[in-house]
């Protein structure tokens, strides 16, 4: 078997291409892997609290009870 200089030429093509679509792999990955990583850390920073409407002066508040001093609720 003899390597004439089309079958090397050809040779480094496909060893170009393959490379490149390795490479383009990669980068979508990384991509992705970005994108789960921001998406995971936007939920944790839209986490609520814990809070109940008060029935009497309606005031938001947090805990079990009123925190409004005027309400009679709390």
């Amino acid at each position: 078997m003899m390597l004439s200089v089309g079958k090397i030429f050809w040779l480094i093509i496909i060893l170009i291409a393959v490379w490149y679509l390795f490479k383009i792999i990669e980068k979508r990955k990384l991509n992705v892997d970005k994108n789960n990583q921001k998406k995971e850390n936007d939920d944790i920073n839209k986490k609520g609290i814990d809070a109940f409407k008060c029935d009497v002066c309606g005031l938001w508040s947090t805990g079990k009870k009123c925190n409004n001093k005027e309400c009679t609720n709390s």
